[in-house]
């Protein structure tokens, strides 16, 4: 009897460890997600979060998908209906994240390792929970109850299939990445100038750089000259991470304020020269004398614009700060200025007839 006791002990021991090991990829899969909203990932990753679902990001979807899987799961042993949707929840999962693999290999070209990390996070969950209810169907089966066991296996199974084709299915039809867009925000909505332009023309700065704080004054005027025949872009490159305190405001400017945009960075310049962490009625003090008021952007848009500037310095392997890259984005002709000595007015409006041809 002593015996008899100890392996039923055993039994529900590992059942129960086997129930929490099934929760591993769950917390898996949702770091991994939160990680990939906070854009901390690999060069590899750029291009993925490009991409939509129906004009929503991946990240944040993702985040909360996870989320609603893991309260299911915290909940299959109080609620039937709980157990019933894990295998749902999973297969559809599943069948989308074979769809983003499908596209990192075969038309980004390159792997996101937080994105293949979540695909075998699904995979593995969809084993374990397969694994786990093997041995209470074998059991039902030998019981005498094979014929009801295979209808209702057959249905749940018909059922698992649909589920993971509509996954697939929704995925393929969703999946885009809008051409006028970069990272979230539209291109236009970060550009000023002549913004139908083929002539592209990248203000790459650090508001705490020493050499950017004496180049600014030619970058500005060079801006000025170039405005009218080419796209504008003034691109963080956060070398200095104080810069990170004044991205988010510099973007909403940029976003809102086009018409003042020049003047407000000379203020925010003058700012940046007084502290390294300012304050919301800092930023509002330095740009209310030009009648402007911050409104912020949504901490989705923030994160897109920083994604995007951080593609274009990549884009063009920026040396450093300050740096001025001009494209002719018809023939891919391009030119870096680099360093105060490079970048003077003078040679930006150069550097636009090099590449331009004009």
């Amino acid at each position: 009897m002593g015996d008899t006791m100890e392996t039923t002990d055993s039994g529900g021991l590992w059942k129960s460890y086997r129930g929490y090991w099934i929760a591993v990829p769950f917390a898996a899969a949702w770091i991994l997600s939160i990680l990939s909203w906070l854009g901390i990932c690999s060069d590899g990753c750029e291009e993925s979060h490009l991409y939509r679902f129906f004009g929503f990001p991946l990240s944040p979807l993702g985040v909360g998908y996870f989320t609603l899987c893991g309260l299911v799961f915290l909940t299959r042993n109080r609620f039937r209906f709980s157990g019933f949707l894990i295998p749902l929840l999973l297969s559809g999962a599943l069948g989308s994240e074979i769809v983003l693999i499908w596209i990192q290999k075969y038309v980004i070209g390159r792997w996101c390792p937080l994105c293949v990390g979540i695909a075998l996070s699904v995979a593995t969950a969809c084993v374990l929970v397969a694994l786990e209810r093997l041995p209470g169907v074998a059991s039902r089966i030998r019981g005498g109850e094979r014929n009801l066991v295979m209808k209702q296996l057959a249905g749940k199974t018909a059922l698992i299939l649909f589920v993971f084709l509509a996954g697939m299915g929704g995925t393929a039809t969703g999946l885009k990445k809008p051409d006028a867009f970069a990272a979230g925000l539209p291109v236009k909505s970060l550009a000023m100038g002549d913004v139908e332009s083929t002539t592209e023309v990248y203000f790459v700065t650090d508001w705490f750089c020493p050499a950017c704080r004496v180049a600014e004054p030619e970058i500005l005027k060079g801006a000025r000259k170039v405005m009218p025949q080419a796209k504008v872009v003034f691109v963080d490159y956060p070398v200095h991470p104080e810069t990170f305190n004044f991205i988010p405001y510099n973007l909403s400017f940029i976003v809102r304020e086009k018409a003042k945009y020049l003047e407000i960075r000379e203020a925010m310049g003058t700012l940046a020269r007084k502290t390294k962490e300012p304050t919301l009625e800092d930023f509002q003090a330095s740009v209310s004398p030009l009648g402007v008021k911050y409104v912020p952007l949504n901490y989705a848009d923030v994160m897109a614009g920083m994604q995007y500037f951080n593609a274009i310095v990549k884009k063009f392997k920026v040396p450093g700060t300050p740096s001025v890259v001009v494209l002719d984005s018809r023939t891919g002709k391009a030119k870096t200025l680099y360093g105060i000595l490079e970048i003077t007015s003078d040679n930006i409006l150069k550097a636009v007839a090099e590449v331009s041809g004009k």
